[in-house]
């Protein structure tokens, strides 16, 4: 009976030991995220010191982080009203960019992969992007072809916006960034 319970005991250990340790890295971890309005950031994923969980994250190859003193990504998964973002929705990506030498702004699946549409774009770079003459940024996200600055979205189903700042101060003050300084994600309208 006690050897019995014993067998019970391990086996539970280690299968709940497993499956958290597959939940802590399973996604990007909890520690160590920056959250300013709709964008989420890892300001830590490219420093020499990173934490366990993130280096656990980033071992599975999932994508190489850009350096603490190169830049920073921020990632949204939700428009400002709270809603996750949807292929079947149109947006508004408008605003001020932070200070940069340069930035990317793209789509990509769950896992940070970017879609193989039939435009083949994915994303906008600062020198394509059209700017009003307030300098402002404004970009519609949509799956159907729209006027002027055109951010493709898959047809359904969620995705990501992940704007990649280069050599920015700001990565090393995303706990200080506002949301006012960051662009803005308002959704126009779903189909």
């Amino acid at each position: 009976m006690r050897i019995l319970d014993l067998a019970t005991i391990l086996g539970l250990g280690a299968g709940l030991g497993l499956v958290s340790a597959h939940w802590a890295v399973a996604g990007r971890p909890v520690v160590g995220k920056v959250e300013v309005g709709s964008w989420m950031a890892w300001p830590g994923s490219g420093s020499r010191d990173v934490d366990p969980y993130m280096r656990a994250y980033l071992a599975r190859g999932v994508h190489l982080p850009i350096g603490a003193g190169e830049g920073l990504e921020l990632i949204a998964e939700r428009s400002d009203d709270g809603a996750p973002l949807e292929g079947r929705c149109r947006y508004r990506v408008s605003g001020t960019i932070p200070p940069s030498r340069g930035w990317t702004l793209g789509v990509t699946d769950g896992a940070g992969r970017p879609f193989h549409l039939p435009l083949e774009r994915v994303s906008f770079t600062d020198s394509e992007i059209v700017r009003g003459e307030d300098g402002g940024l404004s970009i519609t996200a949509a799956a159907a072809a729209q006027a002027g600055n055109w951010l493709p979205l898959p047809a359904g189903g969620r995705f990501q916006l992940r704007l990649r700042l280069y050599d920015t101060p700001v990565s090393s003050q995303t706990g200080e960034t506002r949301a006012a300084n960051l662009p803005r994600i308002t959704r126009i309208d779903c189909r």
